[in-house]
């Protein structure tokens, strides 16, 4: 007969004592080993930690608090005003770069945060004078060039005299000059070496000074393309301990950041013939012992893994059987060697189980993968 095994409430080890047994572990002696990696691989550039999205799902804050003041790190990238501003409140000092899109109106907040700004139409620029003329200051920005991404930035055709119109505002200071790689993770990669070239182009109208810093490579052309490393790199995926493009750049010694964890809350004996979760999917071909986990969609846990999905119980593989629901998934962990028993920890991704290979047999990549994982998820730092 098929035995029910009964919940009880277990402890995750967070400060606040008793939560749900499911938590994301952000190791910080990974994150500053893959600064001190990655710093080393690209010098003499040094790193912009890209910290948008809460640091790619592991939490700006807290990510930014433990960079700042390491060796080679040089700014942190986030995508709008309020992620900079947060980090500001964090504590955080060090120049802090916008790298999407802002609006004129946002330029006395950028200003009072001391934010850099991305700048390169007359309008922003001339909101960024104005609010910096208000307060007082002058305010650094970086100039951006479209080389081929086709989304943000002056063309490159454009870009050598839109640069020299716009030094001419007395109250903003450009501090760098960047473009971004539309494709360097790509295996037919045939674009990344035109655009270094539009770039070089227009960097070779302008002959910057050296306090221009000169900016191109996120974390695949870092890895891949050591002519793309200028003065800046900017990692953000490879800096939480994943190579975006494997068997085609460099072989670094990542370690993962995020290790996703959870623990057994329920177990149960299905009968050969029984179907699990809704739809009935999945159906026992004999009897099956299951591990009930909470998580679920509502936490990242993509529903597309559904049936298809593998985690680690007691360090052994396990698959995911029937399908993801909100809060729950069941794992078959019929003949383990060490049996599994209610509390037992079960890894999701992360150290033993890269997040790259759980993201494909989602058919999706790690950053979406990273950053689905949500708030009601505890981040537990050690």
């Amino acid at each position: 007969m098929p035995q029910n095994t009964f919940t009880l409430p277990f402890a995750v080890p967070t400060a606040s004592g008793f939560s749900r047994p499911n938590w994301a572990e952000i190791d910080l002696d990974a994150l500053r080993h893959n600064a001190r990696v990655l710093w080393e691989f690209a010098a003499p550039a040094g790193l912009v930690a890209v910290a948008k999205a809460g640091a790619y799902g592991h939490g700006a804050a807290e990510i930014a608090r433990a960079l700042q003041g390491e060796p080679g790190v040089a700014l942190f990238g986030v995508a709008c005003v309020e992620e900079g501003v947060a980090l500001r409140e964090a504590g955080v000092e060090m120049p802090i770069l916008l790298l999407s899109a802002i609006l004129p109106d946002e330029a006395p907040a950028v200003v009072e945060a001391n934010l850099v700004p991305t700048v390169w139409s007359q309008e922003l620029a001339s909101a960024l004078d104005s609010a910096a003329a208000a307060q007082g200051t002058v305010l650094e920005a970086h100039f951006k060039v479209d080389t081929g991404m086709g989304r943000l930035g002056v063309g490159h055709c454009e870009a050598a005299q839109r640069y020299r119109d716009l030094r001419a505002y007395e109250n903003l200071r450009f501090t760098g000059m960047y473009t971004h790689l539309a494709c360097a993770d790509e295996q037919e990669d045939r674009l990344s070496g035109l655009q270094l070239e539009r770039f070089e182009a227009v960097l070779g109208q302008l002959s910057l000074p050296p306090e221009v810093l000169r900016h191109a490579a996120n974390s695949a052309a870092t890895l891949r393309y050591p002519e793309a490393h200028y003065d800046l790199v900017r990692p953000g995926l490879a800096l939480y301990g994943t190579n975006p493009c494997p068997g085609l750049s460099a072989d670094l010694p990542l370690r993962p950041v995020m290790t996703w964890k959870a623990r057994i809350t329920n177990l149960k004996t299905v009968a050969a013939g029984e179907t699990v979760s809704y739809g009935g999917t999945w159906r026992a071909m004999a009897e099956t012992k299951i591990a009930i986990i909470p998580c679920g969609y509502a936490d990242g846990y993509f529903r597309a893994l559904s049936n298809r999905g593998e985690v680690l119980v007691n360090g052994e593989r396990c698959k995911v059987v029937g399908r993801v629901t909100m809060d729950q998934i069941l794992v078959d962990v019929t003949g383990l060697k060490q049996p599994a028993r209610l509390g037992d920890g079960v890894t999701l991704f992360g150290v033993g189980l890269p997040v790259e290979e759980v993201a494909a047999s989602a058919g999706t990549i790690p950053w979406e993968l990273l950053c689905a994982v949500s708030q009601r998820v505890a981040r537990v730092y050690v």
